[in-house]
C-alpha cells in the first residue's frame, strides 16, 4: 500500500508549474488546437505583418460596415458557435490522475458575440461576450470521494467540479479614443506585447486561464482580459528611426470575476471576487488533490534529495510529497512519522508543533479548515495604488528591421502565487501573490537571402528576450522553514518564419508557411533543492529548452488545410505533437470542421510536457461563423 499525502492535502503542484514551465502548462497545448484566430479584442499595437500560425481559413468572417444611416449604421455584430468533442485514446493512461475509464476528454459549446460599434472616426466601442457549458465529467467525478478522504468530518467539493468550466461573462469590453497622435484604450483588454507564436516569453500582461489551454484553446482563448488605462503615443520620426510609438498601460487592480471558476473555486481561493480576475483559476488544473482534467503527475519516488522521502503510516510504507515536508520534517508531533534515515532535521532541532489550527475560511478538504494543510484564503493584492500594474513599450522601425523594448511591474507575478509557506510550528500555510519585474526586448526582419530565394521562400527572422526579477520557487532546505527560494530567469526566443511561400511541387492552389521556433528558460540561481512545483518533488532544469516546428498548406482554395505542429524538449526527450486537418465546403466560408489529434509522449514525467503523459486525445470541433449586422 502506499500513502501520497500529495494526493490528501498538497492541491497545488501546479502553482509553481505555471512558472517554471511557463509555455507549458497554459500555452503547449494551444498551438494545433482551435481554428478560430479572431484578433478583434486584440487590441494591442501590432505591425502590419503580425504573423499567425492558423491557416487563412480559420479566422471569422471579415466584418463590414452596416450601410444603413442613422445611430446604428456603426454597430457590426459577429461571432462564432462552436462545438467541441474530445476523446481520451487510451483511458487506462490515466490512472495517475482519476479511477474513471470514461474516453469522454471534453464537450465545450461556446458561443462568441462581438459587437463593434463605431461612433464616429474618432470613438469606437468593442464588446465580446462568451457563453459555455461543459457537461460533467467521469475524469472528475470519479475522484469526488477522494476529495474528503483525508478528513471525513469536512465537506466534499466534487458537486462543484460539475460547474466548474462553464462560462458566462462578458469577456472583453474597451473603448477607443483618437485624439490627434494619441489613441487611447480604458477598459477590460487583452494586449499582446511578445513575438512568439506559441511560448510566453514578452506575453507578460495578461495571466493565462489554463482550464481552457489544453488542446483545444487557442493563445487568444487562454488569456484573460485586464481593466486597465492603455494610452498610445504615435511620436514623429528620428532620422532613420520610423513608425515610432510609446505603448503605457496602467492596470489598478479592479478585475471582478462572477462566473463559476471563481465563484464557485473549489478551495475557494478568492475571497474578494472583485479583485479574483487578477490570477489564474487553475494550476494548471482546476484541483490537485485529488487531479481534475488536464492536471500534472505526482512525485512516486521516494527521493531524499529533494523529497521528503517514505513516512510510516499506519504500518504502511508511503511517500510525503512537498509542500507538507517542512512540517513533516519539523514537527515532533506530526501524525505520520518518517520512516528511519529519511529525516534530514536533526532532532534536536524538531519541536513539537499546534497542529490543531483554523484560518475558518473554508472547510473544503483536503485543505480546508483544521487539516494538516490549512490554506484558506489566497491572498490576492488589493487595488491601492502600490498594487498596481504597469508597463511601458517603445516601438520603432529601423530600416526593415522592428525593435521594441518594453517593461512590466507585475504585482501579481504573473497570475501565479509563490510556492506554499508554511507558518512554523503550525499546519496553517499560504499562498500569496508577489511583485515581479519584466524588461526586454524584441526584434523581427526578413532575412537577407538573395532575391531569386526570397521570391518563393520569404523568410522573416524573430528574436525577443525578458529578464524577470525575484521568482518563487520550492525548496525543501530542511532549515528554509517558510520552503521558499527566490531564482532571476531569463527566457529568450529566435525564430524564422516561412510566410505564404509558393511551392508548386505541393499545391497549385494554395501556398506554404512554416515556423520554427526555439525557447529556453534560464533559471539563474538554481539549487539544487529547489523543486518545480507543489507535489512534484523534481529538480527544474537549469535550461529549459523547447523547439517548435509548425507547417501548413492548403488545396482547392482553402477548402482542405492540413497543418502539424509539434514541440520537442531536449529535458527528458518530451515531445507533443498536434496534427490537424481543416476540412471547409467549397460552397462557403461560414462553418468548417477541424480533426486533431493530440499526442503526449515523453521519457520524463515529472518535467515539462511530461507532466502530461497519458493524456492524449482526439479532438473534433464543427464551427459557424456568422455576421448578424
Amino acid at each position: 500500500m502506499q500513502f501520497c499525502t500529495s494526493r490528501q492535502f498538497a492541491h497545488s503542484c501546479g502553482h509553481r508549474v505555471a512558472r517554471s514551465l511557463a509555455i507549458l502548462g497554459a500555452t503547449l497545448f494551444v498551438l494545433g488546437s482551435s481554428p478560430v484566430q479572431s484578433r478583434a479584442g486584440d487590441i494591442s499595437a501590432q505591425p502590419a505583418d503580425n504573423l499567425n500560425v492558423s491557416s487563412p481559413t480559420t479566422s471569422l468572417l471579415p466584418q463590414s460596415q452596416a450601410a444603413e444611416n442613422g445611430w446604428l449604421s456603426g454597430l457590426h455584430v459577429s461571432g462564432y458557435a462552436s462545438q467541441t468533442f474530445g476523446m481520451w485514446q487510451n483511458p487506462t493512461a490515466l490512472k495517475d490522475y482519476t479511477p474513471s475509464r470514461n474516453n469522454l476528454a471534453t464537450s465545450r459549446s461556446l458561443l462568441q458575440i462581438d459587437e463593434n460599434y463605431r461612433l464616429n472616426e474618432d470613438n469606437t466601442f468593442f464588446m465580446r461576450e462568451w457563453f459555455v457549458y461543459e457537461p460533467p465529467y467521469s475524469f472528475n467525478s470519479a475522484n469526488n470521494t477522494a476529495y474528503g478522504a483525508a478528513t471525513p468530518f469536512h465537506s466534499s467539493f466534487g458537486s462543484k467540479m460539475n460547474g466548474y468550466y462553464n462560462n458566462y461573462q462578458v469577456r472583453d469590453a474597451w473603448w477607443e479614443n483618437k485624439t490627434g497622435p494619441l489613441t487611447t484604450f480604458v477598459g477590460n483588454q487583452i494586449v499582446v506585447w511578445g513575438q512568439s507564436l506559441a511560448f510566453r516569453v514578452g506575453d507578460v500582461v495578461n495571466p493565462a486561464d489554463t482550464c481552457w489551454a489544453f488542446g483545444f484553446a487557442n493563445l487568444e482563448q487562454s488569456r484573460n482580459a485586464q481593466w486597465m488605462i492603455h494610452p498610445i503615443l504615435n511620436l514623429p520620426e528620428f532620422g532613420p528611426m520610423t513608425s515610432n510609438f510609446l505603448e503605457l498601460i496602467v492596470e489598478p487592480g479592479f478585475s471582478p470575476n462572477w462566473w463559476p471558476e471563481q465563484e464557485n473555486d473549489p478551495y475557494d481561493k478568492y475571497r474578494e471576487k472583485i479583485t479574483a480576475g487578477r490570477v489564474q483559476p487553475c494550476f494548471p488544473a482546476a484541483s490537485h488533490g485529488p487531479s481534475a482534467r488536464f492536471d500534472v503527475h505526482y512525485t512516486n519516488i521516494p527521493h531524499f534529495q529533494p523529497g521528503t522521502g517514505p513516512i510510516s503510516a499506519f504500518g504502511a510504507a508511503g511517500i510525503l510529497a512537498n509542500p507538507l515536508g517542512h512540517e513533516a520534517w519539523g514537527c515532533a508531533n506530526f501524525p505520520f512519522p518518517n520512516a528511519p534515515g529519511w529525516n534530514p532535521v536533526p532532532v534536536g532541532r524538531r519541536i513539537t508543533c499546534n497542529l490543531g489550527l483554523s484560518k475558518h475560511q473554508g472547510n473544503y478538504s483536503p485543505i480546508g479548515d483544521g487539516t494538516l494543510l490549512d490554506v484558506g484564503y489566497w491572498h490576492v493584492p488589493g487595488m491601492q495604488p502600490q498594487n498596481w500594474s504597469e508597463g511601458l513599450r517603445f516601438h520603432t522601425l529601423l530600416g526593415s528591421t522592428e525593435l521594441t523594448a518594453l517593461y512590466y511591474n507585475d504585482a501579481v507575478s504573473g497570475g501565479t502565487p509563490w510556492s506554499a509557506r508554511w507558518t512554523p510550528g503550525t499546519n496553517l500555510w499560504n499562498y500569496s501573490f508577489y511583485e515581479v519585474n519584466n524588461a526586454g526586448v524584441t526584434a523581427d526582419r526578413p532575412l537577407p537571402v538573395p532575391a531569386s530565394i526570397a521570391e518563393y521562400f520569404p523568410a522573416v527572422g524573430r528574436a525577443e528576450m525578458i529578464y524577470s526579477n525575484h521568482n518563487s520557487l520550492p525548496d525543501m532546505r530542511w532549515y528554509d522553514f517558510r520552503g521558499t527560494a527566490y531564482t532571476d530567469v531569463v527566457k529568450w526566443m529566435g525564430a524564422v518564419d516561412l510566410d505564404q511561400a509558393y511551392a508548386p511541387w505541393l499545391t497549385s492552389t494554395g501556398n506554404l508557411s512554416a515556423n520554427v521556433e526555439v525557447e529556453d528558460t534560464i533559471q539563474m540561481d538554481l539549487n539544487k533543492l529547489e523543486t518545480i512545483g507543489n507535489a512534484v518533488d523534481a529538480q527544474p532544469p537549469k535550461n529549459d529548452v523547447s523547439i517548435l516546428f509548425n507547417m501548413g498548406t492548403s488545396w482547392w482554395w482553402n477548402d482542405f488545410a492540413p497543418t502539424f505542429t509539434m514541440i520537442y524538449q531536449p529535458k527528458g526527450r518530451n515531445m507533443a505533437m498536434f496534427p490537424s486537418v481543416v476540412l471547409n465546403p467549397p460552397w462557403t466560408k461560414k462553418y468548417f470542421l477541424q480533426l486533431q489529434a493530440i499526442e503526449v509522449m515523453g521519457g520524463d514525467n515529472l518535467n515539462g510536457l511530461g507532466l502530461f503523459k497519458g493524456q492524449s486525445l482526439l479532438t473534433a470541433q464543427f464551427q459557424y461563423n456568422f455576421n448578424v449586422l
